[in-house]
Formats: C-alpha cells, structure tokens, sequence
C-alpha cells in the first residue's frame, strides 16, 4: 500500500506565533482596561456611590432613572459580570498568544465582540470590536488553528 491520497500538511508554528501575537496583546489591553473599569465601579457601588455620570444623564428623567437603577446592587452584579468577561478575554489572549487551548482563545475573541462585555469606559465597550474581529480573523487561519495544541 502506498501514500497515495494523503496530502502532507506542514504547519509553521513559528509564522503562526508572530500572526497571533498582535491581536493577543490587544485583547489583554482591552480585558486588562475592562477589568480596572469594572473593579472600579464594584468599588463605587460598594461603597454607596456609584458610577453616576451626570453629564450623561442631563436633564433627561429617563436617563437618571436608568443611571439610578445601574448603582447599588444591580451595579454591583454587573461590575462581578464584568471582571469575570474581562478576565476570560484575558485568560483567552493569553491562550492564544502561547498557541494553546484554541477552543478558549476563541471564545475569547467573541466574547470581546459584545460591546460592554470588555469594559464601557471607552465608548462603551467598542474598542473590543475590531480586536475581537481581528482575533477571529487570525484565529480561523488554517495554520494558525493547525499550530494550537
């Protein structure tokens, strides 16, 4: 019996580490921004205060409702949400970056997709949107997927 019909595949691991580095970096900047960001208001809502932005609120009754109604507990579970979706985009770039647990760097890049579930300091969450989309783009390269073990 020969070979024939196999297709040999080489995978460069080498080209595939310098092509997810970059997206991997800028995914923890992001998780790490998130996190600081979501400590930050778990503090704040701790303590009774709150991220209460007034200059977002205005004089818009509606806008102060909802800003009220993001303080005390319900702000606090999101600050715990948020630390954890920032830690995961964190973890997950970490993953990427040593070309370990695809699976996880994946989730990772997606998760940093959801605009806020990074953080909602710079314009709410946005700038996880194209290092999540980068990160996906880089991360279904079929050598890259090929040199993740």
């Amino acid at each position: 019996m020969g070979s024939e019909g196999y297709v040999t595949v080489t995978v460069d691991r080498a080209a595939a580490a310098r092509k997810v580095n970059p997206p991997a970096i800028a995914l923890m900047v992001v998780g790490g921004i998130g996190v600081l960001w979501h400590l930050v208001s778990l503090v704040a809502n701790l303590l009774g205060t709150g991220l209460q932005l007034p200059a977002m609120a205005g004089n818009d009754a509606n806008a102060e409702r909802a800003l009220h109604l993001m303080s005390g507990g319900v702000g606090i579970l999101f600050a715990i949400i948020g630390v954890a979706t920032s830690g995961l985009i964190i973890f997950g770039a970490m993953k990427m970056r040593s070309l370990t647990g695809y699976g996880l760097a994946l989730a990772s890049a997606i998760v940093a997709l959801i605009p806020g579930a990074s953080c909602h300091c710079c314009c709410f969450g946005l700038p996880g949107l194209p290092f999540g989309i980068w990160a996906l783009i880089v991360l279904l390269d079929n050598n890259v997927k090929q040199s993740f073990s």
